[in-house]
């Protein structure tokens, strides 16, 4: 995460530290192109990770589970990517139920809340 991510997570905890019993960050999602992960070279397939996805945050409440994005400025784009976000991990860990997309962001910017509630991502602002 970046330091602006860092930030708006921060608030995010502070206004919010029950929101969660534990958090995973940076959670590798997706894969990687084919010419890594079947290079016949041992430590060119270990650079695998470095061609996944990230997931910011993955929250975990009771039996709820949280696809997070930390976005400053958030615009449409964050909607797309965390809902791509989700749907690797759906694939990658086969959740019991399909988590939840949040785009936590420190501006809400115009139309924000109409699209993000129209592509079924919670958009939460601190």
């Amino acid at each position: 995460m970046m330091p602006e991510d860092v930030a708006i997570w921060e608030r995010f905890i502070e206004q919010f530290p029950d929101a969660y019993d534990s958090v995973q960050y940076d959670v590798k999602v997706g894969g990687a192109p084919d010419f890594v992960k079947d290079h016949p070279d041992e430590a060119a397939r270990g650079q695998v990770p470095l061609y996944q996805r990230k997931i910011d945050v993955v929250g975990f409440k009771s039996e709820q589970i949280d696809i997070i994005e930390l976005k400053p400025r958030a615009g449409t784009s964050a909607l797309g990517q965390v809902n791509g976000y989700r749907h690797l991990y759906m694939k990658d860990f086969s959740p019991p139920e399909t988590p939840k997309a949040i785009v936590i962001t420190d501006t809400l910017l115009q139309d924000m809340g109409e699209l993000s509630a129209q592509a079924g991502v919670q958009l939460v602002v601190v």
